[in-house]
């Protein structure tokens, strides 16, 4: 009986997305329990990672760039005499959890959950498998006790090889199979439907993009998700009457597949899900920290195009719109260095080169 413990942080929606990818996998196996938590159940209230993380995202990403780098591998800052000291006293109910569930496998898809394995790791027989979900690799998911890391691409398990013994599986950040059909861009197109994806940026930024969106209204279709933010939403809907908006989609993938091109930032989750469906990407906003990897991954790839400022949002699309060739061209980049079964690939590197069976 094969008993799985999935652990993500809700900072951002990514983490959350690659977990229940993976558990959708898992689901399909026989003989399987699988228990998806989220680790901020086990912490103090007022310990709210989650919110903090939306205060950065939105107020101090310059601040975060700055420490992601102050804590860098190559810096000689001993982030651990700090963090894991602290993270002991908050999640100790974390490591009753894992005493107590005795799981035969623990995927982590943040660092955070994963710290708590070394407390417990002589009291578990587990293997332990963390999830990188971004294209950069940072010293903060270096944790004992881990068994195998499934990241992004090869440049991350080069560098991830230079700091650990643990196994190192090129898999791909985790997203859910999408069975649907790929739809290429047209040869042709006269009204281009574009998704703005503007939930996870600055509100600064978010009003600036709406506002560099304005010229497209009339011309095109534009499908603008605001996140949570109901004085942005009001906003889009003055600046861009034209225009679909919306706090968020059912479903990602199929705004996704709707979309001649998607206007987004650099998250690792977003960027592989438009890489998996081949849609060409836009990415105007700064990138912090970790999201640097995802930026440059896609625009290497000539999968994205980086705007020269935010303003200038609107003519780097019609630039685009107009050359439909290049569109396609960026969507085969895409597709040729996505890992759209990556779910799967992190759900058989749990197992090892144990015999799966699955549910018939």
């Amino acid at each position: 009986m094969n008993r799985i413990a999935i652990l993500y942080t809700p900072a951002g929606g990514g983490h959350r997305a690659a977990a229940r990818a993976i558990a959708a996998e898992l689901a399909q196996l026989a003989n399987t329990t699988v228990d998806v938590r989220d680790v901020l159940e086990f912490a103090p209230r007022w310990f709210a990672y989650d919110r903090a993380w939306q205060l950065i995202q939105r107020h101090g990403g310059h601040a975060w760039g700055w420490l992601f780098d102050a804590t860098a591998p190559s810096h000689g800052l001993d982030l651990d005499s700090i963090r894991l000291p602290l993270h002991a006293v908050l999640f100790r109910e974390l490591d009753r959890y894992l005493i107590d569930f005795a799981p035969t496998h623990v995927v982590c898809t943040h660092y955070l959950p994963a710290m708590a394995i070394a407390r417990v790791r002589e009291r578990l027989a587990a293997r332990v498998v963390v999830t990188v979900t971004d294209h950069l690799m940072h010293r903060a998911w270096l944790v004992p006790g881990v068994d195998a890391y499934c990241v992004a691409d090869a440049t991350v398990a080069r560098v991830l090889r230079r700091h650990t013994t643990a196994e190192i599986h090129v898999t791909g950040i985790p997203i859910a199979r999408n069975t649907a059909a790929l739809r290429v861009p047209a040869s042709r197109i006269d009204r281009a439907r574009v998704l703005a994806l503007l939930g996870g940026v600055s509100r600064r930024d978010a009003l600036a993009a709406v506002d560099a969106l304005a010229p497209l209204d009339a011309r095109h279709h534009l499908h603008v998700l605001c996140g949570a933010d109901e004085r942005l939403r009001a906003y889009a809907r003055r600046r861009l009457p034209a225009a679909e908006i919306a706090a968020r989609a059912d479903s990602l993938d199929a705004a996704i597949d709707r979309a001649d091109l998607v206007v987004t930032k650099a998250g690792g989750l977003t960027v592989s899900e438009c890489l998996a469906r081949g849609r060409a990407m836009v990415l105007p906003f700064a990138a912090p920290g970790q999201e640097r990897g995802n930026l440059f991954h896609a625009l290497d790839a000539d999968a994205a195009v980086r705007p020269s400022a935010l303003a200038d949002l609107a003519g780097t699309i019609e630039t685009l719109v107009a050359a439909p060739g290049r569109l396609r061209r960026m969507a085969a980049r895409a597709r040729q260095v996505a890992h759209p079964d990556s779910a799967a690939a992190v759900a058989e590197c749990m197992f090892g080169h144990q015999a799966v069976r699955r549910v018939a």
